[in-house]
């Protein structure tokens, strides 16, 4: 894997934990481009997706786009998922992550 952007987390790279988990969608989509791999975008609903979409996350050592879409964001209330994300940045730092408002 190519370290040419310096935003890619060390976790990548060794057992090191990276800082800050949550990074730009345009950082992640030129990395992927120069490096040449896709990135998965998950719509979480629920702490139970998204805890799933993290572990995979961590298993493959791959970054993630989380979405939520304007009928979960109506329906469980923008405070809720926002609370999910934020969880998920605290409980895994370590994964690279972009939240997407789909």
């Amino acid at each position: 894997v190519s370290t040419q952007s310096t935003w890619v987390p060390v976790f990548f790279y060794s057992h090191e934990v990276f800082p800050m988990a949550l990074v730009s969608m345009r950082e992640l989509l030129d990395h992927a481009a120069a490096n040449g791999y896709g990135i998965p975008a998950f719509n979480v609903n629920n702490p139970e997706q998204l805890q799933a979409v993290m572990e995979a996350a961590k298993e493959t050592r791959a970054p993630v786009i989380l979405q939520a879409s304007a009928g979960a964001r109506k329906y469980a209330g923008e405070a809720f998922i926002k609370h999910l994300i934020q969880a998920a940045i605290e409980q895994y730092p370590n994964i690279p992550l972009v939240m997407h408002q789909d």
